[in-house]
């Protein structure tokens, strides 16, 4: 039977196949988990299976992600910012896209401008790129983010704070957050839990390990059958 492209088959062997292609898209995202623990902002992924699934095999395995708020870690450093509440810091993407992370490790280049360490540029609450109007010497005490996003330098020639703008953060639907805890100072490492991660793989290496020995078996009886054919 043949649906949306998809061949369905309930012979022994392919219901085998499916089965460890499956498990190896579930294990695929906890690795990529392990793998990503120790990027800043990192938000896990959770397999998740839809119906059908020994037909359908690693199509049937999606990513879902996990929100939850990871490790806050103090720097010290003034613009690395972290996000206490869910969201998503805004970047323009080299395509003049909108681009959202958590990664709130910031910095300024030559020009005043509010960059991401790999050079996006941050937005404002208004959509706008934020730029500085001047680089301060002292960035740890010229620059202040207060918890809603406000960032405020200090003038030493005027002897006033000056407000530069408010930081744009996202919710998932992509529109602007109404309530934000912002942390200066502060990263936040991944929400990835390495003990959660291990202790998920090992039961899907065993189910894995099974139906690879299943699919031998089955492969050896089809082979002895067709050598049986042949002699007869």
């Amino acid at each position: 039977m043949v649906l949306k492209g998809y061949v369905y088959a309930n012979d022994g062997l392919t219901i085998s196949m499916k089965a460890m292609h499956t498990q190896m898209a579930m294990l695929n995202v906890h690795t990529d988990n392990i793998a990503n623990y120790a990027v800043p902002g990192y938000q896990k992924k959770e397999p998740v299976v839809t119906s059908f699934a020994e037909y359908l095999g690693p199509n049937a395995v999606d990513a879902a992600t996990n929100t939850d708020i990871g490790r806050l870690r103090r720097t010290g450093q003034p613009l690395d910012l972290s996000l206490n509440s869910k969201g998503y810091f805004q970047r323009l993407s080299a395509t003049g896209g909108i681009d959202l992370s958590r990664d709130g490790r910031f910095q300024l280049d030559k020009d005043g401008y509010l960059r991401s360490l790999d050079g996006k540029q941050i937005l404002s609450a208004a959509g706008t790129v934020i730029k500085f109007p001047f680089i301060p010497a002292d960035l740890d005490k010229s620059v202040k983010i207060t918890p809603n996003g406000e960032i405020m330098l200090y003038d030493r020639k005027k002897g006033k704070a000056l407000s530069v703008g408010h930081l744009g953060v996202a919710n998932e639907q992509g529109t602007i957050a109404s309530e934000i805890d912002i942390k200066q100072g502060y990263v936040e490492d991944s929400n990835v839990m390495l003990q959660q991660e291990y202790m998920a793989i090992m039961p899907l290496r065993r189910e894995f390990e099974a139906n690879r020995q299943m699919f031998i078996i089955q492969n050896d009886a089809v082979s002895r059958m067709i050598q049986e054919l042949g002699r007869a």
